[in-house]
């Protein structure tokens, strides 16, 4: 029976039916507690048995007993609601049938989907279900409800920042984060308004405010998004969609005046400017001269500021690829995944098409030579490059027209600005004889000025007389600049030490708060605090919230002082293994588990639940994960270098790198065998057959598979077998050797079936399928097809069931059964979003629009095809979408 229209029933709040408005009284204890319980699922079936656990918390009297008490409540029940009664009964047990017009829960949630937040949020009148006595019913049903009412409730504040309405926002959201201290997106959004509503101090300030509640509490960092809101709103120069990656100045920056004025004098449209440190000299001030003019000149270039380190003379790590450089650059322009090119020369004429009609300042720092610089110039004349080097770049000069300005050591003057903007005017005006003496012995340096400073900054009751005296036994240059370092070290806490001397074996350009902590084996808390210390003292720079790195020459002498620590080593490989092999698993579903090398105590690798999270992540750490291989490799950890290399291939792949993967996989092999792990070795030849035949060099990739084969085959990895037969056999297939594909194909069915993998033998059946159909066999086509949608509907597989119909559309069409392939492809595209990813349903798409147009239907193929390009727009892939413009223009 219906429930009349007039009655309402709530749970958003205490428990509550009205008829006419009226309330009814409903009766305390089980009676109450069944309502709610069948109230909160509405119009769903409640067994008995959950009822039970619900209306005696747990402990219920005997079977029997309990279910004839059940019985009697709901009598009860009944009869107290009368025709506002909604308990209806079913087989073994009851559900509350209820119009979602009549229940203020199916509203609050109905009105939510549909963006109506305020008056979904208007439903709730406390706490929920508030006069119901029941433990299990608040700790199992209430929580949910809580969080869902959160989520609603988040979503109305960012619909009212979208609006500006932020200024009206704050208090509600001061409440908000004193309710829920650790719920950072009610931070962000407090953030936010305070940003909206002209208060930005107030803004840092409660950004401030939870990082620390979040390294007091958790010692964790905040998350990305609230890390990357705060770099965003808190930076006035900042709007999204435009790059803005130039470094934070020097906070004490003095002399200089002669250089910043010849840069302002030469920069016209167009110009480069090339600025070089005498003789090579390291810790001259290029950076911090560079960094101080071009964050000056900055909003002349609204479309951006690009900048990169490209590590010319480290002493310790690879100098950087311009390809990879390349490829960032783009990336921070929206060019990413496949639409940026593999080749080098590619690579540079999109990146100037990209920044030709755009005003962009490009800061190349620390090059090694013309050939790394060259690619990296843009052509448009709105455009800006500055370049610091040790070497001059005579080419350029010539070919380009750059302008050399030529650092020189600091004179008298102008070093003893900088210790006074260090130490303020008092402290140097007290002691000129110690300041002239700690000039000198500095040599005009920047950087051993700026440790000196740092160490005499660090402890006020130090007279600068002190401190030269410190430093008054070393002879030359490069041995004073070593002998500031080692006086600042000797002022650093035990702890904090020796984290300076592990940094140094670490190759990377930067290291993350995550991996120092993993390197250092502390708790993140204490790790921090000496990351600051350190960065306090100069002796390092946090280049991004919770990112340090530190001058090349500071790190060397890290390096020197030979801490050797084998447990730390393995430590930050684990934190980098663990990590990214957490990201791969999002980014390459289909790879196959590897007993990772186990984590030592304390190592928190990151852990992702996002794909494009996981994506950035690998993005960012990109060069320390390179690294990291090589330090694995150095180390004699062959079982890391492996694994590493090969959880990185996903990251890879997504990224269109086949050259770096092919690398890595030449690392690993070494790896492999030098550790005689003939598992790892059948893995890495088959990984670098990948990516080789990703790169099209179909014949160095088979004779990398045949090798994978004979040692899967001679250690009896069935598995693997399989998979290389497979893999072989499409390698073939794409070079256009299609019997050989055929036979190959056959032979990774036998072992599939061996095996026992219903997904595998689908995929490999699903494969000789395509093979079949391109080799006109359709008839055998057929049957494989037909035997891989069998195997994938008896194993519920329904991942696999889109790749599978699509090959028999294609099969239909290629037999020139077009309505058959019409229907198949609609099929496919008929499935559930979650059971048709992107990459299939723009395949499926194409060839829809393929049949359509083999049977004149222009317009419907035209409208596929839009469909598909969409896709392919959002997926990063340009060359296909080049493709498919033309396809269109083609059949318009």
């Amino acid at each position: 029976m219906k429930e009349p229209m007039n009655v309402e029933y709530r749970v958003l709040g205490p428990l509550e039916v009205l008829r006419d408005g009226v309330r009814v009284a409903v009766p305390a204890g089980r009676g109450r507690v069944l309502l709610a319980t069948l109230l909160l699922r509405p119009n769903r079936f409640v067994s008995v048995d959950e009822l039970v656990e619900r209306l005696w918390d747990g402990e219920p009297p005997t079977l029997d007993r309990a279910h004839k008490t059940l019985q009697m409540v709901v009598r009860r029940l009944r009869m107290a609601l009368g025709d506002a009664n909604c308990v209806r009964t079913a087989t073994g047990g009851y559900l509350a049938e209820v119009d979602p017009d009549r229940l203020d829960l199916t509203r609050f949630r109905r009105l939510a989907a549909e963006g109506e937040f305020a008056a979904a949020l208007a439903y709730w009148r406390g706490e929920v279900a508030s006069n119901v006595a029941s433990p299990h019913l608040h700790r199992e049903d209430v929580p949910p409800l809580v969080e869902e009412r959160l989520v609603v409730h988040g979503r109305r504040v960012e619909a009212d920042l979208a609006r500006g309405r932020g200024a009206g926002l704050v208090d509600e959201l001061r409440e908000l984060t004193g309710e829920h201290p650790l719920r950072e997106g009610f931070w962000a959004q407090l953030v936010q308004a305070l940003h909206q509503a002209g208060r930005p101090g107030e803004a840092l300030a409660a950004y401030e405010q939870i990082r620390d509640h979040l390294d007091d509490e958790l010692g964790v960092e905040p998350g990305q998004p609230l890390r990357d809101l705060h770099a965003r709103l808190l930076d006035p120069a900042s709007r999204a969609g435009v790059p803005r990656q130039l470094p934070v100045g020097a906070a004490h920056f003095a002399g200089r005046d002669a250089e910043l004025a010849r840069l302002t004098e030469v920069t016209t449209d167009g110009a480069a400017v090339v600025i070089t440190a005498i003789d090579g000299t390291a810790g001259i001030g290029k950076t911090a001269l560079a960094v101080r003019w071009a964050r000056s000149v900055a909003d002349r270039f609204p479309d951006g500021q690009l900048y990169v380190d490209l590590r010319g003379f480290e002493p310790f790590a690879d100098p950087a690829d311009p390809a990879e450089v390349l490829a960032a650059f783009l990336g921070a322009f929206g060019v990413s995944g496949g639409r940026v090119p593999v080749d080098l020369p590619e690579r540079a004429a999109l990146y100037r098409s990209v920044v030709a009609d755009r005003r962009v300042l490009v800061l190349l720092d620390n090059a090694r030579d013309v050939e790394q610089v060259r690619p990296l110039l843009p052509a448009g004349r709105g455009c800006l490059v500055v370049i610091t080097s040790r070497n001059r770049f005579t080419g350029l000069v010539v070919r380009e027209g750059a302008v050399p300005v030529t650092l020189d050591l600091l004179g008298e003057d102008d070093a003893v600005a900088l210790l006074t903007a260090r130490l303020g005017a008092g402290r140097v005006a007290a002691e000129p004889d110690a300041v002239a003496d700690l000039v000198a012995f500095c040599g005009g340096l920047p950087l051993a000025l700026a440790v000196a400073a740092s160490r005499a900054a660090d402890d006020p009751g130090l007279t600068l007389r002190s401190l030269v005296r410190e430093l008054a036994d070393s002879d030359g240059l490069m041995t004073h600049v070593e002998a500031v370092f080692a006086t600042s070290c000797s002022r650093l806490d035990d702890d904090t030490a020796r984290l300076f001397r592990l940094l140094g074996l670490t190759t990377g350009p930067d290291i993350s708060l995550d991996a120092a902590t993993a390197l250092d084996g502390r708790r993140r808390a204490e790790v921090r605090r000496s990351l600051q210390t350190l960065a306090r003292m100069h002796l390092l720079t946090e280049r991004a919230p919770g990112r340090y790195t530190s001058h090349d020459l500071l790190r060397a002498y890290a390096r020197s002082l030979q801490e050797t620590d084998p447990a730390a080593v393995r430590r930050l490989l684990e934190f980098y293994l663990h990590s990214v092999d957490s990201a791969d698993r999002l980014l390459r579903r289909s790879r196959s588990d590897i007993a990772l090398c186990p984590l030592s105590d304390g190592v928190q690798p990151v852990l992702f639940e996002d794909s494009s999270v996981a994506a950035a992540w690998c993005e960012t750490e990109h060069e320390n994960l390179l690294a990291a291989v090589k330090l694995a490799g150095e180390h004699g950890l062959h079982q890391h270098a492996w694994q590493l290399a090969s959880v990185m291939f996903g990251y890879l792949y997504l990224r269109q790198r086949p050259a770096e993967r092919i690398e890595l996989c030449r690392v690993a092999l070494a790896a492999a065998r030098a550790s005689g792990d003939r598992y790892a070795e059948g893995v890495t030849l088959h990984s670098l057959g990948n990516a080789l035949s990703a790169l099209g060099a179909f014949g160095d990739a088979a004779g990398q598979y045949a090798e994978a084969l004979r040692v899967r085959e001679e250690i009896g990895h069935l598995h693997g077998i399989a998979v290389t037969l497979d893999q072989w056999a499409i390698n073939h297939a794409m070079g256009g050797d299609l019997t050989a594909a055929k036979v190959l194909h056959e032979r990774a069915i036998e072992r599939r079936k061996e095996q026992g993998s219903p997904s595998g033998l689908a995929i490999a059946l699903n494969n000789y399928s395509m093979t079949l159909v391109s080799l006109k066999e359709f008839d055998a086509a057929l049957t494989a097809n037909d035997e891989a949608y069998a195997v994938v509907t008896e194993a519920g597989m329904t991942d696999l069931a889109a790749s599978t119909l699509d090959t028999r559309g294609l099969l239909h069409l290629e037999r020139g059964h077009l309505a058959e392939a019409v229907a198949t492809f609609q099929r496919v595209l008929a499935l559930p979003g979650d059971q048709l990813p992107d990459a299939i349903k723009t395949v499926t798409l194409e060839n829809l629009a393929d049949a359509h147009a083999r049977a004149g239907r222009s317009e419907d193929a035209v409208a596929a095809l839009k469909e598909a390009l969409l896709l392919r727009e959002d997926m990063g892939n340009e060359k296909a979408t080049e493709k498919l413009r033309a396809r269109i223009a083609e059949l318009s």
